[in-house]
Formats: structure tokens, sequence, C-alpha cells
């Protein structure tokens, strides 16, 4: 086995340390970007919705077949909209029954119906997107990245199941580094997704493409009788490799191939940044086989056994944001390469669009 060594650009880290200007940038930084906010199932055919991104609560309407956000605050009391309704003619205020249509202008206020409206009356509307089953938000209104990809939604030859969303107090990157953290695979997960008795990471390749950093787990052995093998005709260890695609900054394709039975199994996951040190989870699983319900149920626990197993440690992490200064974790070559990779873009996030932008095109 090869012996560890740091990358030059690491020290010993630092216990207790404050934040830097450079993580309230990121933080900053996260507005220009889509985020989800909840499936499209929690707003069914209208609404209101409450969520919260980047601590602003908002509140999602689906007026005239479009979803809409807005500041969840009605411009005549400050109440929250969430607690209105939505029907034919916009989004309705519980209070007063101020009504907003779907660009969030006030065209009705039921106490004076005659009085022309002020052009005041308006609420503060974000960027909204349905795709892939979520409801996204850009608290920017201009993007710098595009929406992520899932080639295999919709498809017919993949059963999706919607995974219940779940808040861990720990910052979005510290989640999505979790998620791709093949070290701790073996520890945490042992007998789940990993042996301790084998704990060694392999080489792996890394690269930029786009607004994606893509990346791979060539061979990992899986026990046969983990609760989303058990469906698997597979005498043995599960054999399997992992091809995963980091949509910059929240969200991964994960896409499992076993190649003995020729089968795959796909995780798609986005992370919610509702605050500075918190998150809202959202997952999709899909495979390829054994269409049935209990599988189902079957693969709900098995996800719900290995997000119970890593939150603990997750939430544990100090401090909460995670560092985009390389130097202030150590870092191990090779092994942390993908959380490396991570953290650089990161640190051009935080720098601003351009920057972004120029990071997407390396």
């Amino acid at each position: 086995m090869t012996s560890a060594k740091t990358t030059s650009e690491q020290t010993r880290p630092a216990p207790g340390r404050e934040r830097s200007p450079a993580d309230d940038d990121l933080y900053g930084a996260l507005r220009d970007y889509w985020h989800p906010v909840a499936y499209a199932s929690e707003l069914g055919d209208g609404g209101p919705l409450a969520v919260t991104l980047l601590d602003e609560p908002l509140v999602l309407a689906r007026i005239d077949g479009r979803v809409s956000a807005f500041r969840d605050i009605c411009v005549h009391r400050g109440t929250a909209l969430s607690l209105g309704s939505v029907d034919e003619d916009g989004l309705r205020c519980g209070y007063h029954g101020w009504t907003y249509n779907g660009e969030g202008r006030c065209t009705r206020i039921p106490a004076r119906p005659d009085l022309k409206i002020p052009s005041r009356a308006r609420l503060t509307a974000y960027a909204a997107a349905e795709h892939l089953g979520l409801i996204w938000v850009c608290l920017s209104g201009d993007p710098v990245y595009p929406l992520p990809e899932n080639p295999y939604f919709g498809a017919e030859s993949i059963r999706l199941i919607e995974v219940e969303p779940y808040n861990w107090r720990c910052a979005l990157p510290r989640r999505i580094e979790n998620y791709v953290d093949f070290g701790h695979f073996a520890w945490v997960h042992d007998g789940v997704l990993g042996d301790s008795a084998h704990p060694e990471v392999p080489d792996h390749s890394i690269g930029r493409h786009r607004n994606e950093l893509r990346f791979e787990h060539p061979h990992m052995a899986e026990p046969p009788d983990s609760g989303k093998n058990k469906s698997l005709e597979i005498d043995g260890a599960v054999e399997v490799k992992l091809d995963y695609r980091l949509f910059m900054p929240n969200t991964i394709l994960l896409d499992q191939y076993i190649a003995s039975v020729d089968q795959r199994y796909i995780l798609f996951f986005s992370v919610c940044p509702t605050g500075r040190n918190t998150c809202r989870c959202f997952t999709f699983m899909g495979r390829d086989y054994a269409f049935d319900e209990a599988t189902d149920a079957e693969m709900l626990d098995f996800n719900a056994l290995v997000i119970g197993q890593d939150l603990a440690f997750v939430e544990s992490q100090r401090p909460e944001e995670l560092p985009v200064d390389l130097s202030a974790e150590l870092q191990i070559a090779g092994v942390d390469r993908v959380a490396i990779e991570y953290r650089r873009w990161l640190r051009d996030i935080a720098r601003g669009p351009d920057s972004a932008r120029q990071a997407a095109t390396q």
C-alpha cells in the first residue's frame, strides 16, 4: 500500500478555528445558484408551501400552472403568505385577502374592490423552476450554473422512489463532502457499504466538466445481505463500480453499476442550505431491477440506516462550516482527492460569479 502523504497546501488543523472571510464570502455567493427547496409533490397542485433558503423564509405557490417563489411576507401587514391559500385568482393572504398573481403583483384588495391598487403592492419574487421532481430557487435571479441533470429521471427502465426529506444541523458543503467521502465507508458503514478489514481507498480519477466534478470509485465490494442488495441474485460479495457527477455546489448523481448481473442502482441527492449551519436533504433512489413495493421498503430502510450512521459524525464536525481554506484541515493525497477538488471549486465560487464561471471552463 502506498504510504500516505499530505498535499503541499496542508498544515495541521486548527482546533476551534474561527470562520474566515472566505467562508462568509461563500455563504453569500450561494445566493447566485439554484437550490432545491421542496419536492414537487410537496407543493402539489397549488400550495402555498413555506420553505427556507439561506435564512430567507419563502412561500411557494403554483399559479396558472407555473411555480412561483416569493418572500413569505404580505406587503400589507407583514403576515406570512404561507398561511393563506391558492385559487384561480392567485396567492391569497389569509389575513385580509389581498391576492397576488404569479409575478407577485397584487390584483385584489377585498376591503376596497374599486380602489386603484398601489404600484408598491408587489411581492419580492425569486427565480423558481420545477425540474427533476424538485422545486428550485435562485435568490439572485441570475444563476451562475444551470440546473443539474439526471438522465434516469422519467426513464421507464428505472424505478424511482422519493425519500422523505430530512434536516441536518450542518452546513451544505459538510453534507455534500460526507456523501462523497470514500474513506469513511469502511468505518462508519462497516458491513453495510464497506469493510473495516479493508479500509484502503483505491486510486481514482477526478476532473471538471462544465459545472460538474466527475469522479469514480473503481471497485467496491458490498455485503449481499445489505438492504439494497437483497433483491440481487448474487452469491457472495456484490462487486460494484461507482460513477459520480457532482453538480456544483449542491447535487450528486451516483450511478452504481453491478457488472456481474448488468444492473444498476441510482441515487440523486440534492441539499438545500436552509441556513449557515443547517440544511435540508432530498433524495431519489432508483434501480432497474425488482420493481415491487417490498423492495421499495428495503431500499428506504437501507437509506435510513446509512443516514443514521452518518448523522452524529457530520453534526459533530467543527467548524460547522466546511473551510474553503485548504490549510485549515489536514488532507491526505489520493484519499481526500475529491474533498480537495470540491473545496478548491468552492473557493472559486466564494470569489464571485466571474471566478465560478471561469472554474467551470477548466
